[in-house]
């Protein structure tokens, strides 16, 4: 059956119209050319691929969009043609009416009339460098990934093995220094606690992407949480961190997944402890609304320029601060709070410092949907 022509038995929808139709509302740009490369067919997706209207090419030759260092592209091309050839994803360069160049996957196919004679050719084309573009964010981030990963990996394990090593030399000798040996214990305690955060990060990020963080949401009394961390935190660090509480009690309960929010929560006081040069404190403020309740933190350090205040949130971007990290903290803090349907945002106050604030629903009956992911100074753990 000519390629052209329906089949007896199609459809009545199936006129002519109807298949025109089809045409005109596919996104991939669909063109009809002669066996000598006029153009006699140009559809929207054409128009919005090429940036030119039909009016513009119908009845030009197809060499329009073919660059001008490919001369031998097109006649080899219009060859295989004309000896019946179908040429399928054929990835090659376009020119655009305002000589962008674009990289496409055409397939070319031989138009026959009812004789079975090839009277032109009807080309189908989609822009694939999007695509390949993304496949090399892709990879980018996945070297990221392991580089970041195998530094910040390797150095809690080298103390945690180091010092279980001394541990195990000192016990072996009947004399061993008890006191040396649990300080040894308490370094590996530490570094064992740092590749746990570390995993956890990881995979964290892996289950906001995949679509498999869910939340455990219950009744919570969100400032009575802040404190708890911010308590635990200072007593860490020996920093002073004070929290304010506005209005009643009952005003910050919020219905939010505790582990969580505490999650994000001991991420940003980490931050300004960091950040916050001592003996500045950090502060925190918790306030209730009707329909949500906010929590701020603000430190006293450098500040982040307005133009970085969304990059800072980009997974595994890592600036020059020297400070340890892989580049997670605040992208996973970020997703948790989205998750919450709530939003994580910063400023900088105009006496300096940043304050990053948290603002949650109340009922937990926000939108639960993921955020995909976008050097600063970097300023998460």
């Amino acid at each position: 059956m000519p390629v052209n022509e329906l089949p007896a038995d199609a459809p009545a929808r199936w006129s002519p119209e109807y298949l025109a139709a089809i045409v005109d509302s596919s996104d991939d740009a669909i063109i009809g050319k002669t066996l000598d490369g006029t153009i006699v067919s140009w559809n929207p997706g054409a128009e919005r691929l090429y940036g030119y209207t039909p009016d513009e090419t119908i009845g030009r030759p197809i060499s329009i969009i073919v660059p001008a260092e490919h001369p031998d592209e097109l006649p080899q091309i219009l060859d295989r043609l004309r000896r019946g050839e179908r040429i399928e994803h054929y990835r090659t360069t376009r020119v655009r009416k305002d000589g962008e160049r674009i990289t496409v996957s055409v397939t070319i196919s031989p138009v026959r009339d009812a004789s079975g004679t090839i009277i032109g050719a009807s080309a189908i084309a989609r822009d694939v460098g999007e695509h390949e573009r993304a496949v090399e964010e892709a990879l980018r981030l996945r070297e990221d990934f392991i580089s970041v990963v195998a530094h910040e990996l390797r150095t809690p394990l080298t103390i945690l093995y180091g010092r279980l090593q001394l541990v195990a030399r000192r016990l072996a000798r009947p004399d061993h220094d008890a006191a040396a040996s649990r300080r040894d214990m308490a370094e590996a305690q530490d570094a064992a606690v740092r590749l746990r955060d570390l995993l956890e990060r990881l995979l964290n990020m892996s289950r906001i992407r995949s679509g498999r963080l869910e939340l455990e949401r219950a009744p919570t009394d969100v400032a009575e949480l802040v404190r708890r961390t911010a308590s635990s935190l200072a007593e860490i660090s020996g920093r002073e961190i004070q929290v304010r509480a506005t209005g009643d009690r009952g005003a910050t309960r919020a219905n939010v997944d505790e582990l969580r929010l505490e999650e994000v929560v001991a991420n940003l006081l980490d931050n300004a402890v960091k950040y916050s040069p001592a003996p500045a404190p950090v502060e925190v403020e918790v306030a209730g609304t009707d329909h949500e309740v906010r929590i701020a933190v603000r430190d006293h350090g450098p500040g982040v320029p307005p133009a970085e205040r969304e990059k800072i949130f980009e997974p595994f971007h890592r600036g020059e601060t020297g400070l340890p990290g892989v580049g997670l903290g605040l992208h996973v803090a970020r997703e948790i709070v989205t998750l919450h349907g709530g939003s994580l945002s910063l400023d900088g106050p105009s006496d300096g410092g940043t304050r990053f604030v948290v603002s949650v629903p109340r009922d937990g009956n926000g939108r639960q949907e993921m955020r995909r992911p976008q050097a600063a100074p970097r300023r998460d753990a």
